[in-house]
């Protein structure tokens, strides 16, 4: 039984009657570009054939009744006249991202329907391939629909990237929501985090991009993320004085930072340094693409692994030993962690007929040093939210 399949029966039983909306919101995996979105600058995702499906029918109580089928069918139910701001103290909950979309919506004048929910995915939590997106651009994509909002594509990613920044705390940019929205198969989204403008770059659908799940799990909002947001900042009030052009890391050229480098410690010339070369590296992979030369970009992904290990300091060992592993395999063309680090996954682009050795290669390894095998799945890249049914 498919996903969708398991949304609609599950609803028929749990409330009685048949859905009246599917909706198929994907995951993303991001090949080049990490941590430059909050930045402004580049970055290069795809969507994933994971995705969240939902499935909802209105109701007139004024309440939104949602089942969790990842969450051993676990519910949450909440009045829409009484949605208070997120208690940032307390932990970050499955349902916090639902109730989260409904808040901000209503912030910005929408009008939100009461609904019974039943939804699942098989996109994998906290593993770096922006489950939590999906989950918001899935129930934008209800209510827009349902609600007959008239929201364009931009404007729901936009509000799921405020749903992360004001509700749930995490100051995110904006790459997650916008490609789980504007993807299509067999393309990858060049994004100016910036102007917001997008472009869509053919990928050969011939190439394998597998996923590894490192099975490392971790609370981005109670992790180094923020931190490192932070330090972006301060790096750019610091360099500001000497290049009085800048607004963020994205608009340092590396041969303006090369001439002012000195001008920040050395912690935040790493930061700064990272960023500046991962907004060229992304510009540079975009252009391979286009070419065909995968093997060029390939490079580029494993010196975007490097600086986020190096400079950057987001990965961890077991991101390192499966980006490590992957590079010595014939056929492979690159690898790096995806998602924000800290834990999650490593993105491979690989031959086709290398896919099955790759695996192989992969469990052995992480086998062998962590007793146990990662997670691995084949993906490709997939089309942009949509209503399946209404």
């Amino acid at each position: 039984m498919n996903l969708r399949q398991r949304v609609e029966n599950e609803f028929r039983n749990r409330f009685g009657r048949s859905p009246e909306i599917i909706v198929r919101a994907p995951g993303r995996v991001n090949l080049l570009g990490a941590h430059v979105d909050y930045n402004e600058g580049w970055v290069l995702p795809a969507a994933t054939e994971q995705a969240v499906w939902l499935a909802a029918a209105a109701v007139d109580n004024g309440v939104v009744t949602i089942r969790a089928i990842d969450f051993d069918g676990a519910e949450a139910t909440f009045s829409l006249e009484d949605l208070p701001p997120r208690d940032n103290a307390g932990p970050v909950s499955w349902s916090d991202y639902p109730r989260g979309v409904a808040w901000v919506l209503r912030n910005a004048g929408c009008s939100v329907s009461a609904i019974d929910v039943v939804f699942a995915g098989d996109v994998p939590i906290g593993a770096g391939v922006s489950s939590s997106a999906a989950v918001e651009v899935a129930f934008l994509t209800t209510w827009n629909a349902m609600g007959r909002l008239g929201l364009n594509a931009l404007q729901l990613a936009q509000l799921g990237q405020q749903t992360e920044n004001q509700y749930i705390g995490l100051a995110s940019g904006i790459m997650d929501q916008f490609a789980s929205v504007h993807a299509a198969e067999n393309q990858l989204v060049l994004l100016d985090c910036r102007t917001l403008q997008h472009e869509l770059i053919p990928f050969p659908s011939q190439t394998a991009i597998l996923v590894a799940d490192s099975g490392v799990r971790r609370e981005l909002a109670n992790s180094e993320y923020n931190v490192r947001r932070s330090q972006c900042d301060e790096a750019v009030a610091l360099l500001r004085p000497h290049l009085p052009h800048i607004r963020t890391l994205r608009d340092v050229s590396l041969d303006d930072f090369e001439l002012n480098a000195h001008h920040l410690p050395m912690l935040l010339r790493r930061r700064a340094q990272h960023v500046i070369q991962e907004c060229n590296r992304v510009l540079n992979g975009a252009e391979l693409l286009k070419r065909g030369d995968l093997t060029g970009f390939g490079r580029l992904m494993r010196q975007s692994h490097m600086s986020s290990r190096d400079l950057y300091e987001v990965s961890i060992p077991e991101l390192d030993l499966l980006a490590s592993t992957a590079w010595e395999v014939e056929g492979c063309y690159g690898a790096r962690l995806t998602g924000a680090g800290f834990g999650g996954c490593v993105v491979i682009l690989s031959e086709a007929c290398a896919m099955d050795r790759l695996a192989e290669k992969l469990h052995d390894a992480y086998r062998a040093v962590h007793s146990r095998s990662p997670r691995i799945f084949h993906t490709r890249a997939a089309n942009g939210a949509r209503v399946m049914a209404s």
